[in-house]
């Protein structure tokens, strides 16, 4: 215990010397010291800047077989898109022309026709089919089903198309048909429908006599 407190009295008591001291003036050389002064110049930061770059380009690029990458259009898909857009464009402007022309024919006294008869009209006009009118409508959603007539209402208005013709014999059955709000196909093929079931009927009335 002793020798401990010596030890630490005479470390004490030492007083600490400077490297000049221990080793002497001039010990260092001046070169040397400027070199740890100043550190030594490395491309650390360029290169440090450089891997940056490279990185920020490949995140910004994708790779030529990724998925994310869309193909190139061809020359082919360029002109399908054009025909296609030159299409949809015409067949806008048929439409419209189509709607113009059905709208002055209804405000010059068509308003009693049949849209039928006045899309036939106009079709033909502009050089369309009714198909072609029809699918119009269906996308516009202006077609409405027609309606059936029962068989009493058939044989009413067929004698009543009778009635009017016995009156007035120079009257056309298509304003008939007009009149009576068929269509003049419909009209033709309800005769026809008549005169066999008034054969029928007379056949058999003159079986039973």
């Amino acid at each position: 215990m002793e020798n401990a407190v010596s030890v630490n009295v005479k470390l004490e008591e030492t007083p600490l010397k400077t490297f000049d001291e221990i080793f002497g003036e001039g010990w260092w050389d001046k070169d040397e010291a400027e070199d740890l002064k100043i550190p030594p110049t490395t491309n650390f930061g360029q290169n440090v800047h450089h891997q940056i770059d490279r990185q920020n380009t490949q995140i910004g690029q994708i790779e030529p077989n990724s998925i994310d990458q869309n193909p190139p259009l061809t020359e082919s898909d360029h002109s399908d898109n054009a025909k296609n857009g030159e299409e949809m464009k015409k067949n806008s402007t048929e439409k419209w022309k189509f709607d113009q022309m059905k709208a002055e024919l209804m405000r010059d006294g068509f308003k009693n026709s049949y849209h039928q008869e006045i899309d036939k009209t106009v079709a033909k006009e502009l050089g369309l089919s009714l198909a072609t009118i029809y699918n119009w409508k269906r996308e516009l959603g202006q077609s409405k089903p027609q309606h059936k007539h029962s068989h009493s209402e058939q044989m009413k208005l067929t004698k009543r198309y009778y009635e009017i013709k016995h009156k007035t014999p120079k009257i056309r059955d298509v304003d008939i048909a007009k009149r009576l709000k068929i269509g003049g196909r419909t009209l033709v093929n309800w005769k026809r429908q008549f005169k066999r079931h008034q054969l029928h009927q007379n056949s058999v009335d003159g079986h039973s006599v």
